[in-house]
């Protein structure tokens, strides 16, 4: 008889209260409150497995602590221009994630690794986190970027000190007051002592990571065509915020040189994008060079 009582007043208070309304995700809120906790899927065990199954010639023995991701379909032919030819291995992997690795081992020179960039932040954390995962502790990202700034001039090198974080970046920040992801300063001041040396022209800026190319938000771009002081960006580009924040997560020394294709602008009120019609491919393999000095230096 009890049961049956207890039975009905339940049956009673689920009737007469109201039904709980289904309740939300506020994404914002949890991309910037997300908090430092457990983080899941680490490339560990993606690599032990290529070990095992794929990559099984001992492509992976050994790996250089150092390594460049560029953003040029052509790795191979920048490497034949720098001087590397017969010094290099390859081997590719991935299914969703298509990854292009060359191995440089020249003698007289510390060895290096060159990855082929995905773009975005899917790409380039996939890669700069497997990279790791294979023997990395170095990691500079080479690429190009469109100019904010009309006082910087086409034809040089842009070596970041920073760039306003994405989405990404955010996941992987535990700050969301931390508006700007830093790469690491001592890599960043060696790259950038490295290419004054050689008298190129450059520049040290701070960037703005926009993760998509197409249908970019006008008003953000407006936006950031109003900034001024300090903290202003100087180029858009598309990975380095979220590289930066992984790096700093997974303990990894980033950097990042970028070369400037085109310019956008605020033309009486309309936005128009304008590209550069110099040697771009020259002056990436340029920065793709001297980075390549900074970090793989000669050694007896």
């Amino acid at each position: 008889m009890a049961q049956r009582l207890v039975l009905a007043v339940t049956l009673i208070i689920l009737w007469v209260l109201p039904a709980r309304a289904d309740s939300a995700f506020d994404v914002l809120r949890a991309y910037a409150h997300h908090g430092a906790g457990e983080r899941l899927n680490t490339p560990e065990d993606e690599i032990a497995w290529l070990k095992k199954n794929q990559l099984v010639h001992g492509e992976l023995d050994n790996f250089p602590t150092a390594a460049v991701i560029l953003y040029r379909v052509d790795v191979e032919a920048y490497l034949k221009a720098l001087g590397f030819a017969g010094s290099y291995t390859s081997f590719a992997y991935g299914f969703t994630d298509p990854v292009v690795v060359h191995v440089v081992r020249k003698p007289g020179m510390a060895p290096f690794a060159v990855a082929r960039g995905l773009p975005g932040a899917g790409g380039v954390t996939t890669i700069a986190a497997e990279l790791h995962a294979m023997g990395a502790d170095t990691i500079v990202h080479v690429g190009t970027a469109g100019l904010l700034s009309p006082a910087v001039p086409y034809g040089q090198l842009i070596i970041s000190d920073g760039s306003y974080k994405d989405g990404a970046a955010f996941l992987l920040d535990d700050d969301p007051a931390r508006q700007v992801a830093r790469p690491a300063p001592d890599l960043t001041d060696r790259i950038a002592r490295v290419i004054a040396d050689d008298k190129l022209a450059h520049v040290r800026a701070l960037g703005f990571t926009m993760p998509i190319y197409y249908y970019q938000p006008a008003a953000i771009l407006r936006g950031l065509l109003a900034v001024t002081g300090p903290d202003r960006p100087v180029f858009v580009e598309m990975e380095q915020g979220s590289l930066f924040a992984l790096c700093r997560v997974i303990g990894v020394r980033a950097a990042s040189v970028v070369v400037a294709s085109d310019r956008l602008e605020n033309r009486g009120g309309t936005l128009a994008q304008g590209f550069w019609d110099g040697d771009l491919d020259g002056l990436e393999r340029q920065a793709f060079a001297e980075v390549i000095r900074a970090i793989a230096p000669a050694r007896p």
